[in-house]
């Protein structure tokens, strides 16, 4: 897969996440759920599961599993390598297919075959549902012949897995001049920035969110701050939550 379709179908796959959640709010029909979206694989853990549910009373669901290895992750040179094309894969999602009942759920198997490296190994699991069928035996007037028209809005989810290296540390390091702010990681495992925050100086009850970010080795991302003063995140690595003032 090369760069260009990597970050397009990286794209399509956010909106899609993004507009499932919304659709399953507010559409009884949807059917496809995944009871996680990010798994984490400690040094020496090989398996975890991912639980897919049809919460549909009445039809089956069709899946799809697709894994990938992700390459510099968080870059512009992202890339994703099929896992199927790798014949001794480091990784690998069981069953690569499965039918779901209705109202039932079904369990698709996450395996780390790799020993853990010095650095961190990402992969993206997409579950996909799979069309059924367009019924041929009810044609409104003026289709082509032989074609039912129909309208049918499937929504993909997309698990992050992150294998851990045997010493996980995760380096925040940040530089600030005036307003603009740049984070790196020099560790070999990533980490998370959430629920940033700015207040301004003269008014402490105006505040200004910031954008969150995942870091991942060999990482930066730039901030642009609304002030002078100080500023704050969430820190998310492996081993839990710090909220951080930055100055």
């Amino acid at each position: 897969m090369n760069m260009s379709f990597s970050l397009i179908f990286r794209k399509v796959l956010t909106l899609l996440s993004f507009g499932s959640a919304l659709m399953i709010a507010q559409c009884s029909w949807a059917e496809l759920l995944v009871d996680r979206s990010i798994v984490i694989f400690e040094s020496g853990q090989s398996r975890e599961d991912v639980k897919v549910l049809n919460n549909s009373p009445e039809d089956k669901l069709y899946v799809s599993v697709e894994g990938y290895r992700v390459v510099h992750p968080g870059t512009e040179e992202e890339i994703y390598e099929p896992l199927k094309d790798n014949l001794q894969p480091s990784f690998v999602a069981t069953p690569g297919k499965l039918v779901v009942q209705p109202d039932s759920s079904n369990i698709v198997r996450l395996l780390s075959l790799a020993p853990a490296a010095d650095e961190e190994r990402i992969y993206r699991i997409n579950f996909l549902p799979i069309a059924r069928p367009l019924a041929l035996d009810e044609i409104e007037p003026g289709a082509e012949k032989g074609v039912k028209p129909a309208l049918e809005i499937l929504l993909a989810y997309q698990v992050l897995a992150i294998v851990l290296p045997v010493d996980p540390a995760p380096s925040v390091d940040m530089k600030r001049t005036g307003k603009s702010v740049v984070f790196s990681n020099a560790g070999n495992a990533n980490y998370l920035l959430t629920n940033g925050q700015q207040c301004d100086p003269d008014d402490q009850e105006v505040c200004s969110g910031l954008p969150n970010k995942r870091i991942y080795p060999g990482n930066t991302f730039n901030v642009a701050l609304p002030y002078d003063g100080p500023f704050s995140y969430t820190v998310r690595s492996y081993d839990g939550n710090m909220s951080k003032q930055f100055e």
